[in-house]
């Protein structure tokens, strides 16, 4: 194994720790997990609940704190 292999492994494991709201794949993903928790809630709320999460947490930021940072706009 090479060290761009390892580099690579590295990344993934830290890497999935975080999200980028730059990644739309990411927020996606928050989303579908997030309407699960909340079928109540329309998809435009949590659109907007996770653009202000994105906004309010610094970078890097971690996944859980974004998605408790949603789950306390939404409660």
């Amino acid at each position: 194994m090479g060290w761009n292999e390892v580099d690579d492994k590295l990344k993934k494991k830290l890497d999935r720790l975080f999200v980028s709201c730059d990644e739309d794949y990411e927020l996606r993903l928050i989303k579908d997990v997030i309407q699960e928790e909340f079928p109540q809630i329309s998809s435009i709320e949590i659109e907007d609940a996770i653009s202000r999460c994105c906004r309010e947490v610094s970078a890097p930021r971690l996944r859980q704190k974004i998605i408790q940072c949603i789950r306390n706009i939404l409660s």
